[in-house]
Order: C-alpha cells, then structure tokens, then sequence
C-alpha cells in the first residue's frame, strides 16, 4: 500500500522508523509545508492509495488544510485520506473537524499522535459510526449527573422493534364528568396548573409524539392530560385506532394519559395539576395561548432549508417571547446541533437535541433529561402538601 504523508517536518524522521516495521506499508514521499503545488504534486507526481494528513501541518500561500482536502477529494476522489486530530482540547472544535471531514467521504480521523494508531487506520479503514459513536460519548460525559439521575424505573434500558409504528393499547373515556374528575382530584385540587405548550415551526417534527413522552413521564407522579389543540389531530388519533370519531369525543386514554380535544380545555384545565396542549403547526388563532403558556416548547427540523425558518422567526418575527421558547431538534446528529447551537447560545436561545425514541410510553434516558432540564424550573403550588412537587422529577 503506497503512502504519502503530509505533516510537519517533527513528524518525518519517527513516522519513517515506523513504517520500516511495516511490510505492507510504502512510504512514497514526505510533503512538510502546504504551498500551491502541493497538491499537484501529491495528485499526480505520488498518486498514493492512502494520504496521511496531520492537522497542524504548516501553510503557505494563503492555503489550509481543507482547501487540500476538498481538491484532492474532487481530483483523486478513490484516494483515501487518514486525518490525524492529534489530542482533543476543544471538543466543539473536533465535532466541527469531523463533521467537514465525514461531508467530503473522510471517515479515517485519529484523535491521538500516537504513530501505531496512525498506521493502523491505514491498514484498517474505519466506519463513518465509528467516528459518530465516539462523538457521541465525548460529549456524554459532559452531561451533568443530577440531569441524568431520573428514578431506575424511567430509565430501564428497552428494546425496540425497527419500524414499530403501533400505539399501545387505547380505551375511550366514558362521557365526561365534572365531578368525578374533582372526586379523583380532591386531593390536590388547590394546586396551580401548569399549562406546557407544544408546537412545531414545520409541519412533522413528531409534535404529538413529544407531548405524549412528557405526559408518560409525568403521568408516572402525578395526573396529566394532553390536550389535542385541534380536532383534525384528535380525529387522526381515533381513526388510527379505529375508534369512531363521535365516540371518542370525550376524551380517549392511552395507556392512562388522558387525552382530550382542545372543545374541552376550559372544562379539564383545572382538574389536572399539568395540562399539555399539543399545538402542533400553529395557525395565527392559536399564537395567543401559546403565548400564555407556563412552559413553551417548539420543535424544529435542522435541515439547511429549514433553518433559515428558525432564523426568521427568531431575528424577523413579531413573536416578543421568542427567546423564552425552548426549542428542540429531532433527527440530528450530534455534530450539526454542536455547530448549531454554538450559535444559539450567543443570540440567548435554548436548544435541546432529540434522540430517537421509538416508543412514547418509555421515553429513552436521553429524552428524559432534555424534558427534566426543562420542566426542572417548574413546580405547582402544593402549600397544603409540599412534599408532592409536580414536576421535581428525582
């Protein structure tokens, strides 16, 4: 296998001795410096099965590090290139590396300087999850434990089925009764509601899916209902678990949360010590409520044509609450909402990554402390009994 190293004079003399050792390993050429014919000359005068780039390789000519990359990838695009980070000091700034390195097809990136690991990403390409994975757990020891430390019955690991698209099993209410909702609620009627709001900036971002997760997690201390902001959501939901519309008009349970159409908000807000409007897409009739909500909750696509909607509505709309809304971004990886929110942090936005979590009845760990971060803030008015906090969930 014939190599071409491009790295700092330093490098040179132990990178050699190393790759005498290696029998099926060529140094063709050592290039020190990046100037405007080195790119040439690896292209074409070496022409290497594998280039070994070190990141602090010095430049001239106005010249980086990518803009060799981003030739070479165009000029000799079956040629590997094995980039070596070197030792992690800025996390950000490694995910941000990556993230460029894997969009140009680069999956070999070594975080160490130790010459062994060097050659063996030569002689053993490494996968594009490889690189995701161990992302992933640089930044997870970042997360702080009392964020984490939810009760072990949240927390227990599940197992999922690929494209499980089924709702658990769902119970129509019986005919709404005022006074068996005080009857059940007497206990803790004199608390404060805490009224969630949940919207999304575009259309399925998994809107009802999330308010449904909060509910299962709260549900497990203390009565919450979801209340459905508009009645074409609320059919969908009967009609997919083939109950007749006008049946379910009352309200259905799923799995114990009860859910209702937005007709009856003024009827059930007060008899639950939290109440989840799920306003979906918000339509200008419903920007008020949502307005006034205790806790706002936005979910937001991260893709390139959709950010540019997110920015609207933060730098150009007329929404004066905008920065108090806590948005979430499903179907990211870890990199772009590390590059993202960067950015978010220094125009005063709260952001929040979302993992996958197939089934809503057990929100995966992760979820969880996104939602506990959030609703962490939060606690009803429990004066008569304070040992019975809502939404301190522990």
């Amino acid at each position: 296998m014939n190599v071409v190293l491009l790295a700092d004079k330093k490098v040179r003399k132990n990178f050699e001795a190393a790759v005498r050792k290696k029998p099926d390993i060529t140094l063709l050429g050592v290039e020190m410096v990046i100037r405007g014919n080195t790119m040439t000359r690896i292209s074409e005068h070496h022409n290497p099965h594998v280039l070994i780039i070190y990141r602090n390789v010095p430049a001239k000519d106005g010249l980086e590090v990518n803009d060799v990359i981003s030739f070479l990838r165009i000029k000799k695009p079956s040629m590997r290139i094995v980039y070596v980070y070197g030792t992690i000091t800025d996390k950000t700034d490694f995910a941000m590396t990556a993230e460029f390195l894997m969009q140009n097809g680069i999956n070999d990136i070594v975080a160490d300087h130790d010459i062994e690991r060097i050659l063996e990403a030569v002689e053993t390409p490494m996968e594009k999850n490889d690189i995701m994975e161990f992302i992933e757990e640089l930044f997870t020891e970042d997360t702080p434990e009392d964020v984490m430390e939810v009760s072990d019955e949240i927390v227990e690991e599940q197992k999922f089925e690929n494209l499980h698209i089924d709702f658990p099993t769902v119970t129509e209410l019986a005919p709404f009764n005022i006074d068996r909702v005080m009857y059940i609620t007497s206990e803790s009627k004199e608390k404060e509601t805490i009224v969630i709001g949940i919207a999304q900036l575009q259309h399925h971002n998994g809107c009802t899916h999330t308010a449904l997760e909060i509910a299962s997690m709260l549900s497990r201390k203390n009565s919450t209902a979801v209340v459905i902001a508009d009645d074409s959501t609320f059919e969908s939901l009967s009609v997919f678990h083939k109950i007749n519309p006008l049946a379910a008009k009352n309200g259905l349970n799923f799995q114990g949360i009860d859910v209702y159409p937005y007709g009856k908000y003024s009827e059930i807000s007060k008899e639950y010590g939290v109440v989840i409007c799920d306003f979906s897409y918000l339509r200008e009739a419903q920007r008020k409520a949502f307005a006034n909500c205790d806790v706002k909750i936005m979910l937001s696509s991260s893709a390139e044509w959709d950010i540019s909607k997110f920015i609207n509505y933060i730098e150009y709309g007329s929404e004066s609450h905008a920065r108090d809304i806590h948005f979430l971004f499903p179907r990211v990886s870890s990199t772009k909402f590390i590059k993202y929110n960067k950015q978010f942090l220094k125009s005063g936005i709260t952001a929040y990554r979302l993992h996958n979590s197939p089934d809503w009845t057990k929100p995966n760990k992760e979820n969880i402390a996104v939602y506990k971060s959030i609703l962490n803030a939060y606690t009803t008015n429990t004066t008569p009994k304070p040992k019975k906090r809502l939404l301190k969930i522990k």
